[in-house]
């Protein structure tokens, strides 16, 4: 019923190279995103207007990494699972998660039925 050691070993694999990827992904925006906070930044409306764009980049290097932080932290329960030993089973039901479905999605928690279920009543 549960995953074999040999294809939870490759799953483990793929899932700690996308944590590393997300980690560092996360780190350069968030080195992206820091700004200068010294000197006075009393600005007058030309400045503050020039000065629009960058918080724009900046908002979407922050909401990038909040997503991409989102990702990390199913990629880390993905990586629990896999310790418990309870990894490609679906949470919802119990049952088994098609090796195509965690191919697509590694840090799937459940199945097509209840994942669908989730997204059409909001709860299992």
């Amino acid at each position: 019923r549960t995953m074999n050691k040999r294809d939870a070993k490759k799953f483990e694999k793929f899932l700690l190279e996308e944590r590393s990827r997300l980690t560092r992904g996360i780190q350069r925006l968030e080195e992206e995103t820091q700004f200068d906070t010294t000197g006075d930044h009393v600005a007058d409306i030309a400045s503050y207007a020039e000065v629009g764009p960058d918080n724009f980049e900046r908002e979407t290097a922050l909401s990038l990494a909040s997503s991409e932080s989102e990702r990390l932290r199913a990629v880390d329960e993905a990586l629990r699972r896999i310790g418990e030993g309870n990894f490609g089973t679906c949470e919802g039901g119990d049952k088994d998660i098609p090796r195509k479905g965690l191919e697509a999605v590694p840090a799937a928690r459940y199945c097509i039925e209840c994942k669908t279920k989730i997204e059409k009543d909001g709860s299992l």
